[in-house]
């Protein structure tokens, strides 16, 4: 068996995590990058450079490399590439390679901030009230129904970038005048939770839930957190996974504001902080093994680790020989 990672950046846990796991399969693990200088590249079995994901041959290339070292499973690890796989998940079904990601569908809706919103909406749950329209936000404001401080970022981000904290009109006018591509939102945050999610691809069943209190955030990623078992989150999770069509593994942002817990962001994907789920048994390597193999992992029943452990990431340095 072996395991296709795309656009593996710095997720070297993960590839590490997946070499491990299929070591009893006498599997190998390939990882793609664009950028020869992605540090999780040379923790892999195999090494694939390939071009910018909005490359027009791209999915004919990453097909290419999959029928070269025979792929059985195929992960992304970045947004936009989701979308563009999921376009084609035929033709890699046709190849006889899952892809470990949910439906095109589901990953439109999970990428645009603004649609994720108006889903959560749809389906009666809490969501962090999300705006694109600035004049109705200056409406909210002069009627007092919003307020000060207000984040604004990307409608389609990720990682972070872009966000802003705005806490006059004056500021949110010269933010928008640069861009209007954005969202606002207010800023609903005493705590910051992020959960790691796990739904078989063979029966869309819900397979775990790793709950974490995020401490310290660097670069749009979870740098330290505590693992918590918290029931309010826990029900809205299930209560949202049985009502959405996921597969694979899912990251949920979730703030805690006033007593209640909002829905932040999906991502429909590994997130950075997953090597907290995984070193407390949440091992979601083996459920897609599992499920490549087309057997289904046994149904969620409770939390499967322990509470008060805190995740810290720390630097290490890689030299590598051009």
């Amino acid at each position: 068996m072996n395991i296709l990672v795309c656009s593996a950046g710095r997720r070297a846990k993960v590839i590490e995590y997946l070499k491990k796991g299929l070591k009893e399969f006498n599997g190998s693990v390939i990882a793609t990058d664009c950028d020869r200088n992605a540090p999780a590249l040379y923790f892999a079995d195999c090494i694939e450079i390939v071009p910018r994901v909005d490359h027009p041959d791209y999915i004919q290339i990453i097909l290419d490399i999959c029928k070269k070292h025979k792929v059985d499973g195929v992960i992304s690890l970045i947004d936009p590439e989701l979308e563009i796989l999921a376009s084609h998940k035929k033709l890699f079904e046709e190849n006889q390679i899952k892809l470990i990601q949910s439906s095109l569908e589901t990953i439109q809706m999970c990428f645009d901030k603004q649609d994720t919103y108006y889903y959560l909406q749809k389906l009666n749950l809490p969501g962090v009230p999300t705006y694109s329209d600035i004049s109705k936000v200056v409406s909210l404001i002069n009627s007092n129904d919003l307020e000060f401080p207000l984040v604004v970022k990307p409608r389609k981000g990720s990682a972070s970038i872009g966000i802003e904290i705005v806490n006059s009109i004056d500021d949110l006018k010269n933010v928008f005048f640069k861009d209007d591509n954005l969202i606002i939102q207010p800023f609903l945050k005493e705590k910051e939770y992020g959960i790691d999610v796990y739904v078989d691809i063979v029966n869309n069943k819900l397979i775990d839930i790793f709950i974490k209190e995020k401490l310290k955030m660097r670069s749009g990623e979870t740098d330290k957190s505590i693992s918590v078992h918290n029931n309010k989150i826990e029900r809205l999770v299930k209560e949202f996974i049985n009502l959405v069509e996921f597969q694979g593994p899912i990251d949920i942002d979730c703030f805690e504001y006033d007593g209640e817990y909002y829905i932040s962001e999906i991502n429909p994907r590994f997130g950075g902080g997953y090597p907290h789920a995984h070193e407390m048994g949440c091992n979601f390597v083996e459920y897609i093994l599992y499920n490549i193999k087309d057997k289904q992992n046994k149904e969620y029943s409770g939390y499967k680790y322990n509470k008060d452990y805190i995740m810290m990431k720390y630097d290490e340095i890689l030299l590598q020989k051009l």
